[in-house]
This record gives C-alpha cells, structure tokens and sequence, in this order.
C-alpha cells in the first residue's frame, strides 16, 4: 500500500511487523536488494525471484540426554551442534514440515541416536526408531512431510 500521506505525517504499513527495520534497501521493480531485515518475522514466508547474498541458518549447542524418544533432547531447526552422545542418549528432531532442514553435528566421543517427532520415521526406519550417527560426524535431515524423514545422502538404515 502506497503512502498517501502528505509529508510530515506519521505512516503505518499493515504488512510490516512491529519493531521490523530493513535497512540499506534499494528497491527496483518487485526487486529489493542490499538490505537487512531485522527484528520480528513472520515464521512463515515465500520468497521467489533470485536470491544473492548468504544463507545463515540459526545454530544450536544441544547436550544429548535420555534413552529413549520420549527423554530425548529437542533439536532446533537449523544447525545443532551435539555434545554428550555416548551411544545410549539421543536427540528428537521438531514435529516435521515438509521442506524443513536440519543439521546434526555429532562432536561427542559415542554414537548419537537420533529420533523423529511420535509418529515420524527417518529414512527406512521403523516409526518412531532411531536414526544412529557415529561420533564426530554429521547428518543432514530433511523432512519430505509432516512425519517422514530423509538423511541426505541417503543411507541404507
């Protein structure tokens, strides 16, 4: 909505969330570029056309912890960097959306188990099993629904 305001009077627009500034945006067309968006978001958005500039995923340091899918520490969406797997303690990914990626980063000495929300599956494990990563590596799960989960590369499991 365009501002029709004279000059010197206040403008709200209704698509901006409160507390949102871009700043250093040059806008051309339906093109906006050099800008930085910052403060309250939507969680949800579509962004089409060509994107330049990089990509940050939010990054999270998580202890394993638990024995099971029901003790298991949550995973953010994003980058998680996991300490404390010794084989028996695992983590659980977020209820699954398609199109959702996340990283896991195994740093500890032991395997790590990693299982899906209740009702998902990763890969060709059974419903609500875990997905296990050896130490000091690293797994790229992206869901393809709201309960499947894919490692990519694929691995058999």
């Amino acid at each position: 909505m365009a501002n029709s305001k004279p000059v010197g009077v206040a403008y709200s627009d209704p698509e901006l969330v409160a507390g949102t500034t871009i700043t250093g945006a040059t806008i051309s067309g339906s093109t906006i570029s050099g800008s930085t968006i910052s403060g309250s978001t939507s969680t949800t958005a579509t962004v089409s056309g060509t994107f330049t500039g990089p990509i940050r995923l939010p990054v999270a340091a998580v202890a394993a912890a638990g024995s099971n899918q029901g003790d298991a520490a949550a995973l953010a969406e994003g980058i998680n960097v996991v300490s404390a797997a010794d084989g028996t303690k695992g983590v659980i990914l977020p209820t699954a959306v398609a199109g959702m990626v996340i990283i896991v980063k195994n740093t500890a000495a032991g395997a790590l188990k990693i299982y899906p929300a209740t009702g998902g599956a990763i890969n060709a494990v059974a419903a609500n099993g875990a997905y296990s990563i050896t130490n000091l590596t690293s797994s790229l799960l992206v869901a393809s629904s709201t309960t499947q989960w894919y490692s990519v590369p694929l691995v058999a499991s």
